[in-house]
């Protein structure tokens, strides 16, 4: 039986007041899990964004222009915040604005569904809190910062029955599904290797935490952006708005802002599984709080029905295969092979096109005798915002659920530490932990400053 929330959660007193900052603010307990709530086809969905600058605006958008309810808006940036509201203005105007996402669950208690679009380190926080409240939640890529999170993700998620969907926009594309069914097909043989280049970073890294500390701006809240990250003084335009990216404490560096986006559809399309080991193979100097300007990291992964591992090359930074590597993937033909290349044992798939085993170039699969009569075996979508609302008015599962999103992003986040220690670090899936480094078990799980909590 399907209750509208209004009617479904009670989860006591709203604790009162306005804006707050971490150090005073106490959120009541939530006593019991909520269980989520479905609405009925056509229902609009009532939705808050926690986030509203960058991705959050974008996704604001998106949501907006499918005819969604935007009930709240929270950015601890206030001149975001207005700015969210003015855009919504029209069709939402009495949408509220909060700088303090705790207190926004507080006090909204007919939601939806919440959209999380913070820097990366309070993804975690955010998502678990609004969907213990028993509210479906899409959460940008990558879902986040820490293999621990990914796992308490995931948990929760399975116990309130929500729906989740991470940002990874491709996934919504007529082209990524028509991969992912190529892929699917087995045309290409057992997997060999997989290539994928990046032009991340785009924002500073490779350096070295600035001194001294910057007036914090009348509209920032600055204690609550940290959020569970350690206290640091604010310095203006070095973390805040957008170049918080390469700093460990609040991101995952060039391999988490993209791969998630790079590897979603060859991770579903040949059912990879199981990270083995994961090795930064080439990296510019390293420093003590941001990752490298540039690195080669490989990543084995096992694939169901395959017995031998699948090797996983990404290269940032504006790098990519050597000339050597790049002749042999384009069958002689480049010396330059970015983007992304599938080698597997019955032929090759780069950027979109296949070359099957034998041929001397890639063509298009529509035209390759090989590839152009694959089936169509997945629904095709409006979009990858439209599939998450539609799934909570009784639509079909998401494609970037967290049965994907979050095994996709917990290989991805190996990657991460890889970059951060030195050596290849044999990965134990059974136990959740790497076989042969303490270093790298230390950076599995969040730090959480005192008076935050995740979950």
């Amino acid at each position: 039986m399907k209750l509208d929330r209004r009617g479904f959660i009670g989860l006591g007193t709203a604790a009162a007041g306005g804006f707050a900052f971490a150090k005073t603010y106490e959120p009541f307990a939530v006593p019991t899990i909520s269980k989520a709530t479905y609405r009925k086809g056509g229902d609009h969905i009532r939705m808050a964004f926690i986030g509203s600058g960058g991705r959050g605006g974008a996704n604001l958008h998106e949501f907006y222009a499918l005819g969604e309810e935007i009930v709240a808006l929270c950015d601890v940036d206030m001149g975001h915040a207005d700015w969210a509201a003015n855009e919504v203005k029209e069709r939402c105007p009495n949408a509220r604005k909060y700088q303090d996402w705790r207190v926004m669950l507080d006090k909204e208690r007919d939601l939806d569904a919440v959209v999380v679009s913070t820097p990366d380190h309070m993804h975690a926080a955010c998502a678990i809190a609004a969907m213990e409240r028993g509210f479906h939640v899409y959460v940008e890529k990558p879902l986040v910062r820490t293999w621990w999170e990914a796992e308490r993700f995931r948990d929760v998620a399975e116990k309130c029955g929500v729906v989740t969907q991470m940002g990874n926009n491709g996934n919504g594309t007529d082209g990524q599904r028509r991969d992912i069914e190529l892929f699917q097909s087995g045309v290409l043989g057992d997997i060999r290797e997989i290539h994928v280049t990046s032009d991340r970073p785009i924002w500073p890294q490779g350096l070295e935490r600035p001194a001294g500390e910057d007036p914090i701006p009348a509209n920032l809240a600055w204690d609550l952006w940290l959020g569970v990250a350690p206290a640091r003084p604010f310095k203006r335009d070095v973390y805040h708005s957008f170049k918080w990216r390469g700093w460990f404490d609040f991101g995952t560096g060039a391999i988490g802002d993209i791969a998630c986006h790079a590897m979603s559809a060859f991770w579903r399309g040949l059912s990879l599984r199981t990270p083995v080991a994961v090795e930064t193979l080439k990296s510019t100097p390293k420093f003590a709080e941001t990752f490298p300007a540039a690195t080669t990291v490989k990543l084995t992964v096992t694939r169901d029905g395959q017995t031998a591992p699948v090797d996983i090359f990404w290269y940032d930074g504006n790098t990519g295969p050597d000339a050597e590597t790049s002749r042999r993937l384009s069958n002689g033909r480049s010396d330059n092979m970015g983007g992304t290349t599938i080698v597997g044992t019955k032929g090759s798939w780069h950027n979109g096109n296949v070359m099957m085993a034998g041929e001397a170039k890639f063509t298009r699969p529509r035209d390759h005798e090989a590839t152009k009569n694959i089936p169509v075996t997945l629904p095709r979508v409006k979009n990858h915002h439209w599939e998450f609302a539609e799934a909570i008015r009784g639509g079909a599962r998401p494609l970037s659920y967290h049965d994907h999103s979050v095994p996709l992003t917990e290989a991805v986040l190996l990657g991460s530490i890889a970059q951060r220690v030195e050596g290849r670090l044999e990965w134990d899936c059974a136990e959740g932990r790497f076989k042969n480094s303490d270093a790298a078990n230390l950076l599995l799980k969040p730090h959480v400053r005192d008076g935050w909590k995740i979950g």
